[in-house]
This record gives structure tokens, C-alpha cells and sequence, in this order.
């Protein structure tokens, strides 16, 4: 498998913006429980469901609490907080950041800021979690690449300094209240799903609803870290970019729409990613939804740029806008 190769800088001990010791531990301790747990108990899920039937609730709280985590990360970690690509009333703001906060990931201020910082540097050194470039700028492999950025950055060395990528985001009263109690709602996540199938169901239904909410996390987790790892190698491209951002149809689908990431990576600050005909974009529907009662406002779309406002560009447009690349 080959990925193609952006030109790199030379490799340096620390990049700027990133920072090790006591803060890289606690990352990993972290990461090992939001990712142990529900990797745990989706194994457990199949010894479970082996001897328990699936109801409908089963079904039920695992397709709604998809949907939730999804809209919380895509809508709200990613376009709302990370982007302010459209603004919004703060009971909403609120709203977004617990259901995002319930995906199992890291507190909203992290994956914000990790987030800038990939933007900032995207497959070149700094990025921390490219499958270019590991945390400390040495050129990866293919596979030894896809690992990293899937999964193994969220356990190396580095994190992401807040004061360089985030002073912003620290000052913001709904992201500050998250990173407080980021603790608190994975927890949230797996009770409500066991209160659901209690009340409709009992016992055997509630446990039931526990192991399908294992199960949705681990699946949702893997489609969002797909984005940072297959969204950088598989796929197809809009615009001719600095970087090995894709655009990728089955992450897309997986994400309500970020999985059109070359196109993200064009114009970071639309709301709106898909940005042709058939770039089906969920989440960017949504934001536009929100603004027909008035939920959402100033909202940021990538034709702006054309002096237009309308969500999905012509092929005619995406042409005038990759001319200026």
C-alpha cells in the first residue's frame, strides 16, 4: 500500500506547539479508559447478545445514540467550537457540547485544539496525527502511518499546547464547564441507554442497552479516527491542496459529512463540507435547519467565498474555486 508524500521539513525534537512530560501521562491515562472501556465492553457485547436476544430498545438506543454523539462531535466539537462556523444561542451551545462530550473522546478543549493544531500543520511537521509524520517529525511507513494516526498518536509523547492553539477556546464558559466535567458524561452516556431499556424493557433490556452503547462508541470512535487516518489515503480529491486530505464517501456517510475532508481542509470555516452534487452532508443540513428557526446565525459556507450562499457548489463553482488554489 503507498500513500503519496507531501515534502516534509527536516525533523526536529520538538515541534512547535506541542508539549511532553506530565500532561503526555495523563493524555494516555485518559485515552486508555475512553478507549479500554468501551473496547471492553464491546467485547463483552458478544458473549452477551450470544445468550440475549435483541429487542427493538437494543436497536433503538443504539441508532439514536449514534446519532447523538455524531451531531455532538460534528456539529458541535468540530464546526461550532473548533471553527465557529456559525453561531448559535447558548442553551444550544450547551447542548452540543454534552451530546459530543457523551462520544467517549477527549475533553472538548483537547480535541479542539488538537484539532487546530492538525489544520495548522496538516501532514507536515507538528501534525500530530498524520500518517506522514509521527509526533516527533520522523517519516512514517504506510502501515506503521495508518496506525499512528488512527489510533497510536493518542498514546505517544506529545500533546498539544493550549496556549498557542486554544487561549480562545479557554476563555469560552460552555468549553471551560466540558473540560470540568469530562469525566461526568461518559458516564451519562452509558446511563441513559441502561434507563431507556429499563423503562421499556427491564433488567435483561437495561444490560442489553448498556453493551449496544459499548458497542455504537467503539464504532463512532473508529469513524472519526478513520477520518484522520484513511481520510489521508484513500479517497478523492476536489482541490489540489499541501497535504494527502481526501475526500471519502463511506466516512462521510459514517460521520453525517466529515468524511469530505479535502474539501474541509479548502475551507475550514464552511459549515457546509459537501460541497458538490451527491456530497451528501447530514451535519451541514442540520446547521441550515437550525437557521430556518433561528438556532443558528452568520453561518459560514465555502461559496461565500463566490458571493453566493447556497450549500452545494455546481461543478462550474468547485472549478472557479480550485482555479485559485
Amino acid at each position: 500500500m503507498a500513500i503519496s508524500r507531501t515534502s516534509q521539513p527536516a525533523a526536529v525534537a520538538q515541534p512547535l506547539g506541542m508539549i511532553a512530560g506530565r500532561a503526555a501521562l495523563k493524555k494516555r491515562i485518559d485515552n486508555t479508559f475512553l478507549i479500554g472501556l468501551p473496547l471492553a465492553g464491546s467485547v463483552a457485547s458478544i458473549f452477551w447478545f450470544r445468550s440475549h436476544p435483541i429487542h427493538a430498545v437494543e436497536v433503538v438506543t443504539f441508532i439514536v445514540g449514534y446519532f447523538v454523539v455524531g451531531m455532538g462531535t460534528g456539529i458541535g466539537f468540530h464546526r461550532y467550537f473548533s471553527h465557529k462556523s456559525f453561531e448559535t444561542d447558548p442553551w444550544v451551545a450547551y447542548l452540543l457540547g454534552a451530546a459530543g462530550s457523551m462520544s467517549f473522546q477527549s475533553s472538548l478543549l483537547t480535541w479542539a485544539t488538537d484539532h487546530r493544531r492538525h489544520h495548522s500543520q496538516t501532514d507536515h511537521c507538528g501534525d500530530g496525527h498524520s500518517p506522514i509524520v509521527d509526533g516527533h517529525c520522523e517519516h512514517e511507513s504506510s502501515l506503521k502511518g495508518l496506525f499512528h494516526s488512527h489510533i497510536g498518536w493518542m498514546f505517544d509523547d506529545t500533546v498539544t499546547d493550549v496556549n498557542i492553539y486554544g487561549r480562545d477556546l479557554a476563555r469560552d464558559p460552555v468549553i471551560r464547564f466540558y473540560a470540568r466535567t469530562h469525566y461526568l458524561w461518559p458516564v451519562v452516556s452509558i446511563a441513559i441507554p441502561w434507563l431507556a431499556g429499563y423503562v421499556f424493557g427491564g433488567l435483561t433490556d437495561a444490560w442489553g442497552c448498556v453493551f449496544a452503547a459499548f458497542l455504537r462508541t467503539v464504532l463512532f470512535q473508529n469513524s472519526v479516527w478513520a477520518v484522520n487516518s484513511f481520510g489521508h489515503t484513500f479517497g478523492y480529491e476536489n482541490f489540489n491542496m499541501n497535504n494527502n486530505s481526501k475526500n471519502n464517501s463511506v466516512l462521510a456517510a459514517l460521520t453525517f459529512g466529515d468524511g469530505y475532508h479535502n474539501n474541509h481542509h479548502r475551507f475550514p470555516r464552511s459549515a457546509f463540507h459537501g460541497m458538490r452534487q451527491g456530497e451528501l452532508d447530514i451535519n451541514g443540513l442540520i446547521i441550515v435547519g437550525l437557521s430556518k428557526v433561528g438556532l443558528a446565525r452568520n453561518i459560514i459556507f465555502a461559496d461565500g467565498y463566490l458571493g453566493e450562499k447556497r450549500p452545494v457548489l455546481s461543478r462550474a463553482a468547485i472549478a472557479e474555486l480550485a482555479s485559485d488554489d
